[in-house]
């Protein structure tokens, strides 16, 4: 066997799977850097969100209070409109003008004072409604208008976590492709050693076949050439060999 060849080829397989190793660690250590970083951009995303719907929610409330008193308006329930401050003032700064005026005539307290008083009411809301349910419509389209805003920036804070976690996947997905491919060539390097060795091995015990099949045919070349190596024990009696020790 060329235990040179094994002896290189076992170094050759020990380094790869060093290599292999370190392969693996590089991917999972990228993996778990990207998964890192996205979730890094993921909590951002979510603060951001938390944040504007917070700063907003004033603007939000204030349309939901507003959109609650047109309803209530619109059911016939006018006390947000007569209790308001500014129709209260308008009313109070009128119907003291009529006490003056009645009062300085002398029929202060009188049907026509009172008429005077009824008509001016009336009057007033009629001139104050519009303007009072207008300022509340453009209160409930503020909150409206801030709802809208508020579903499109988390949609899109939606769309990026969405994205964040498909990056978290694709990275995860790349270090196991990159592991896959480590292992797949340490399992290449491990069958390569292992033919080599055989064939090596196949080599090595085939010259040795041929090598001890050699000694023999010369072991027994050389007993076929031996005058001594007969059996009987009578070499001198061998047949092919004439012996003469001088006698004729």
């Amino acid at each position: 066997m060329s235990w040179g060849i094994v002896a290189g080829a076992a170094v050759s397989l020990v380094g790869g799977a060093y290599g292999a190793n370190q392969q693996k660690k590089a991917a999972q250590g990228a993996a778990n850097s990207a998964a890192e970083g996205q979730q890094l951009a993921i909590a951002e995303q979510q603060r951001q969100l938390d944040l504007t719907r917070q700063d907003m929610q004033p603007w939000m409330q204030a349309g939901q209070n507003a959109l609650g008193q047109m309803q209530a308006l619109n059911a016939g329930d006018f006390s947000s409109f007569t209790q308001s401050p500014d129709y209260q003032f308008a009313l109070d700064q009128g119907l003291q003008g009529l006490d003056r005026s009645a009062a300085a005539r002398g029929s202060l307290n009188t049907g026509g004072h009172s008429a005077d008083v009824l008509g001016y009411a009336q009057g007033l809301a009629s001139q104050n409604y519009g303007n009072f349910y207008n300022r509340l419509a453009g209160l409930a389209n503020v909150g409206q208008t801030t709802a809208t805003s508020l579903g499109q920036f988390g949609a899109n804070a939606a769309s990026n976590i969405g994205n964040a976690y498909g990056n978290i996947g694709n990275a995860r997905a790349s270090s196991y492709q990159a592991r896959g491919d480590a292992n797949s060539q340490l399992g290449g390097l491990v069958a390569g050693f292992g033919s080599n060795l055989l064939n090596n091995w196949g080599g090595w015990n085939s010259t040795r076949n041929q090598t001890q099949a050699a000694q023999n045919g010369f072991a027994g070349l050389q007993a076929s050439n031996n005058p001594f190596a007969v059996s009987g024990g009578n070499a001198w009696a061998s047949p092919g060999y004439n012996w003469n020790f001088g006698g004729g």
